[in-house]
């Protein structure tokens, strides 16, 4: 069955995404512009579904980056004390100094993995509380709701990746050469605390290479120091791909349910949500999956999350997420897979990052999406991305990030495949 969207339809995507950037901006998390596109989002499901509500909560946006600050001092302070273990001050310095060396290394790398490679809320309590909100809208069957359907975005955008403006693909370099020395380092470290315990451990036969290594990490030190700017500074990314583009097909299918109430399977309910906070670690999905557990297992909840609808040829159904090793559901999966074929979509099926060695190197790093709160918690999901990693280093989470990087019929594509996955299910 091939579907089709109206030209309308089409035309509606578009615009949405172009009204909420000129009346918006920017809407780095926690934000006012981003409780502003927020509105704009309500008030067009409010149209469209049988109930709509902001659901507020409370998160501290400037951890989930911040942390980076935090582990580039300790990594410096760190090499410092290895440093000044030849001025031997007292009695044990050496001794102090490398557990003090080594102490740092590992807090750092407990920050980096508990923040960025689990999305866990760490060292968040450090910086400053603020609030922000999902929508939700909701279209209920005439009979008892015994499942529930989840199509879901998000609608504040990213905070400006200062590497990617300025070094496009010596943006993965630096970073990867970064986690390489401090993982380095903490080994090397804990090696010497070891060796010094012992009474086998030689200044001499470490500092060159310790030098080496510090003297090599500067240039990605620096870099990911001022990853992102302070304050406001760092709110210039529009977000038109990533992603405005699956709140316009989330706003867009609504419209499209409310004129075609036959496709939606019996017992179902319908929920299209657009979440606040993605970029500040997935909080907003976080805190939504939280408050609503119970139901979700109850109703054996399903969410479609989207994430990035750039190429209209590099549709991706995205069954793992490396950076936090969140495995989605088969189930889905095979679902959808089986949708975009009858419908005559077509997809991939990959990890997110993509399937190439480099790719995967790449994914490493990618961070993760909204479906993995959902995952992480036993709720089925999965996450569609449709990049093309080629031309997305030009634009992603940078100010370039505009209207006009979505190739026309991406949407479209998209949208066919969650009007698809619906039919799939009657």
């Amino acid at each position: 069955m091939e579907l089709n969207i109206s030209k309308e339809d089409s035309e509606y995507m578009y615009e949405i995404i172009k009204r909420i950037i000129e009346e918006c901006g920017p809407r780095m998390p926690c934000s006012l512009q981003e409780a502003q596109s927020a509105e704009i989002i309500k008030k067009e499901l409010e149209k469209t579904c049988d109930d709509v509500a902001i659901e507020p909560f409370s998160c501290n946006p400037r951890a989930f980056l911040g942390y980076i600050k935090i582990d580039i001092i300790l990594v410096l302070t760190s090499f410092v004390a290895f440093f000044l273990i030849p001025l031997n001050l007292t009695n044990y310095w050496g001794y102090l100094m490398t557990i003090f060396s080594f102490s740092l290394n590992l807090i750092s790398f407990l920050i980096l993995w508990n923040e960025f490679f689990n999305y866990r809320e760490f060292i968040d309590p450090l910086f400053k509380s603020k609030t922000s909100q999902n929508v939700v809208g909701r279209i209920y069957p005439k009979e008892e709701v015994k499942r529930i359907l989840i199509f879901s975005g998000h609608h504040d955008s990213a905070l400006e990746f200062n590497l990617l403006t300025r070094l496009k693909l010596g943006y993965p370099v630096l970073i990867l050469l970064g986690i390489g020395i401090m993982i380095i380092w903490l080994i090397t470290s804990l090696i010497i605390v070891l060796l010094i315990l012992v009474n086998l451990f030689f200044y001499e036969l470490f500092f060159v290479f310790i030098l080496t290594l510090f003297v090599i990490g500067i240039p990605a030190f620096l870099g990911l120091f001022f990853f992102v700017s302070f304050g406001e500074k760092a709110n210039t990314v529009p977000g038109a791909v990533d992603n405005l583009s699956a709140v316009a097909i989330v706003l867009a299918l609504s419209k499209y349910l409310s004129l075609h109430k036959n496709i939606v399977p019996k017992n179902t309910e319908i929920r299209l949500i657009s979440f606040g906070c993605e970029e500040a670690g997935l909080r907003g999905a976080f805190r939504y999956v939280s408050s609503h557990f119970n139901e979700l297992k109850k109703y054996d909840a399903e969410c479609v999350n989207m994430d990035a609808i750039q190429s209209k040829n590099n549709i991706s159904i995205i069954d793992f997420e490396p950076s936090t090793r969140t495995k989605h559901s088969d189930v889905m999966v095979r679902k959808l897979t089986e949708a975009a074929k009858s419908a005559k979509i077509k997809v991939n099926e990959s990890a997110l990052g993509g399937s190439g060695k480099i790719d995967k190197i790449f994914g490493q790093i990618t961070g993760g999406t909204d479906a993995t709160a959902f995952s992480k918690a036993g709720i089925k999901a999965l996450n569609i991305s449709a990049m093309n990693l080629k031309e997305m280093l030009q634009f992603y989470h940078q100010p370039t990030d505009t209207i006009d990087k979505i190739e026309r019929g991406s949407l479209e594509e998209v949208l066919k495949l969650c009007i698809a996955y619906i039919t799939s299910n009657l």
